[in-house]
């Protein structure tokens, strides 16, 4: 059997939610299952009037916010080799989960389709530098987390990097699946000032798990580049400073973040939040020293 696991929250968008259940419903899998802490009526009373191959489970709202834990409250709801995690803002294109499947079936022990956020992107073809690991949308095989302790609970917000790096070091294939899921909620899509400065917001207390992870021995120098590229421009403006010539090292930075992100303005949107990141990093360091010598 497959299942297709999804969890539902507090904050939810109603209307996101009936539009990642419909899609779910609408998958070749043997059921799809609902986790729902949100102590809501009206997600109460939807779920109510739904039939068909679903399971329904309330319990308490998560009084804290650990991804970590929730994944491993949904992992423990399936006794499935093969589970699909879905997120509630997130839906599903018909059929994909024949896809996910098919990899897992292949042998890889975590894959997922990375996010579009256009109906007109969901076919869009993976880039050669698109390597962005979400559980959001995400195929696993749950004898192989579970042989590994379940997701670890000290890494909250970042229990998907955290997977994708345990299980590489560990020698298990960990690969995209081919397609996209189309993702409701275009905060991370960083398509506007308000989207980028809540992203940047974000990043200012992300480095405590990308420094956790290099503590734990799991750094993967895919997920260090942010820090190294967008660190460079401080310590650019540090030293030309002291070398004014050196400013000119400005134009080959910047022309590859245009080339990179293919236009001014995602760019910028891109560039405040990859800023807040690197500014963060003495925050991350600091964070963890203090908890490793504590």
């Amino acid at each position: 059997m497959v299942e297709i696991i999804i969890p539902v929250g507090p904050n939810d968008n109603l209307e996101w939610v009936k539009r990642s259940v419909e899609s779910a419903l609408s998958q070749p899998v043997d059921r799809v299952v609902i986790y729902d802490n949100s102590e809501r009526a009206d997600i109460s009373d939807f779920f109510s009037s739904l039939r068909g191959n679903l399971k329904y489970i309330r319990d308490k709202r998560m009084r804290k916010v650990n991804m970590a834990r929730l994944r491993n409250k949904l992992l423990s709801l399936s006794s499935e080799k093969y589970i699909i995690m879905l997120d509630s803002d997130v839906v599903i294109p018909k059929d994909y989960s024949r896809r996910l499947i098919e990899r897992l079936e292949s042998g890889i022990a975590f894959t997922w389709m990375h996010y579009a956020y256009s109906e007109s992107e969901i076919d869009k073809p993976l880039s050669l530098n698109e390597h962005n690991p979400n559980l959001g949308c995400a195929g696993l095989n749950t004898e192989v987390i579970r042989s590994i302790g379940n997701f670890d609970e000290r890494y909250e917000r970042d229990e998907d990097v955290w997977l994708y790096a345990k299980l590489k070091k560990l020698g298990y294939r960990v690969e995209p699946t081919e397609g996209r899921c189309l993702h409701l909620n275009k905060v991370h899509a960083r398509l506007n000032f308000s989207s980028s400065l809540i992203e940047a917001k974000r990043n200012l207390w992300r480095s405590k798990y990308d420094i956790m992870l290099m503590m734990d021995g799991l750094t993967d120098l895919t997920f260090l580049t942010g820090y190294s590229y967008y660190g460079s421009y401080y310590i650019l403006g540090i030293l030309s400073m002291f070398f004014h010539p050196l400013a000119l090292v400005y134009i080959p930075l910047i022309s590859y973040g245009l080339y990179y992100y293919k236009g001014i303005k995602k760019y910028v949107f891109n560039l405040i939040p990859g800023l807040a990141l690197a500014l963060s990093f003495p925050y991350g360091l600091g964070y963890n020293l203090v908890k490793k010598f504590k």
